[in-house]
């Protein structure tokens, strides 16, 4: 399923693809496509069947 996420670090706005049989918390690091820097994306299964996304530089 998409979800719209902002680039921590360039602030580009990107589409991410999210597995919804991936389990109730999963962790990955995916390349902005603008300026080709890792993400960490965290996903959480949400109570509403919906998913909470958090994304994060690694440099922090």
């Amino acid at each position: 399923m998409p979800h719209d996420i902002t680039c921590p670090y360039c602030g580009e706005e990107l589409s991410i693809w999210i597995d919804p049989g991936g389990g109730d918390q999963q962790s990955y690091v995916q390349d902005c496509e603008v300026c080709c820097r890792p993400i960490d994306v965290h996903v959480a299964q949400e109570e509403s069947e919906g998913f909470a996304v958090y994304v994060a530089r690694q440099d922090e």
